[in-house]
C-alpha cells in the first residue's frame, strides 16, 4: 500500500506540470513585446542566464531598456513638435487669408482708379474735340465774313462797324479756343495720353478707322489725307481709334495697270 506522503508528492508534481503546460499554451499565442531585441527575449524565455551561451545578461537587458526609453523620449518630442506645428497652423492660415484679402483689395482699388481715370480722360478728350470744332467753325465764319466784306454789302447791312473790329473779335475768340486747347493738351499729357499722328502717314488699321476715301495721284494709296476725329493712346494702349480719310489710286491708273 502506497504511503499517503508519497501520493501527496506525486499529486503536487502532477499539478505543477499541468500548470506549466497551461501557461505555455496561453503565452504561446501572444506577440513578443516591441522594443526588445529578439535574442534577449528568447534568452529570458529559455531561462538561460549565461552571457556566453545566449548573449543575455543584466547589462544587455539594461541597454535594451535604455534604448527603448530614448525612443519613447524621441517620440514624445516629435509629438510635442507636431502639436506646436498644428497650433501654429490657424494663425498661419489666417495670415495668408489677410495677405490674400489685402492683395485683392489693392487690385480692386487699382482697377477702380483706372476706370475713373479712363472716364475722366474720355471727358477731357471729348471737351478738346468740342473746342477744336468751335475753333474751326469760328475760322470758317471769319473767312466767310472776310469774303463778304470784300464784296462790301454784307458789312454795311449786318454789322455797321469797321471790318477791323470784326477781325479783332474773331482773332480774340480763336485765341480763347486755342488757350483752352493748349491747357487740355497739358492735362492729357499728364494723363500719359498721346494723340495718334495720322495726317500724311500710312493707314494703320490697328489705330485708325477709314470712314472715307478719295482718289489722289499726289500721294501713295492708303495715305491719310484728312483726320475727322483724333485718336489717342493711353499708357501704351489704344484708347480711341482715329477716324480718317485715306487716299486711293485713281481709277484710270488702276485700269492701265
Amino acid at each position: 500500500m502506497t504511503p499517503l506522503t508519497d501520493l501527496g508528492a506525486t499529486g503536487r508534481g502532477e499539478i505543477v506540470r499541468r500548470f506549466e503546460t497551461l501557461l505555455d499554451s496561453v503565452l504561446a499565442g501572444e506577440d513578443p513585446p516591441a522594443g526588445i531585441d529578439a535574442e534577449i527575449l528568447q534568452s529570458v524565455l529559455n531561462g538561460d542566464g549565461s552571457r556566453d551561451s545566449a548573449g543575455c545578461d543584466s547589462y544587455s537587458l539594461w541597454a535594451a531598456m535604455t534604448a527603448l526609453t530614448q525612443e519613447i523620449k524621441l517620440q514624445g518630442r516629435a509629438f510635442q513638435e507636431l502639436n506646436r506645428t498644428l497650433a501654429a497652423q490657424p494663425e498661419k492660415i489666417a495670415e495668408e487669408f489677410r495677405a490674400l484679402y489685402a492683395e485683392r483689395e489693392n487690385t480692386q482699388r487699382r482697377e477702380t482708379e483706372r476706370r475713373c481715370r479712363r472716364e475722366i480722360l474720355g471727358a477731357l478728350i471729348d471737351l478738346r474735340d468740342r473746342l477744336g470744332r468751335g475753333r474751326e467753325s469760328v475760322r470758317v465764319r471769319e473767312a466767310e465774313i472776310a469774303d463778304a466784306n470784300r464784296a462790301g454789302w454784307f458789312s454795311r447791312v449786318f454789322f455797321n462797324r469797321p471790318a477791323g473790329a470784326t477781325a479783332d473779335a474773331f482773332a480774340a475768340l480763336i485765341r480763347g479756343y486755342e488757350l483752352g486747347i493748349e491747357r487740355l493738351d497739358q492735362t492729357l499729357d499728364e494723363f500719359n495720353a498721346r494723340e495718334i499722328r495720322c495726317e500724311g502717314e500710312g493707314f494703320d488699321p490697328r489705330r485708325m478707322n477709314a470712314i472715307d476715301s478719295e482718289e489722289s495721284s499726289a500721294v501713295a494709296p492708303d495715305t491719310v489725307l484728312e483726320v475727322y476725329r483724333s485718336g489717342y493712346e493711353w499708357e501704351g494702349d489704344l484708347f480711341r481709334p482715329a477716324q480718317v480719310k485715306v487716299s486711293r489710286a485713281p481709277a484710270g491708273a488702276s485700269e492701265s495697270k
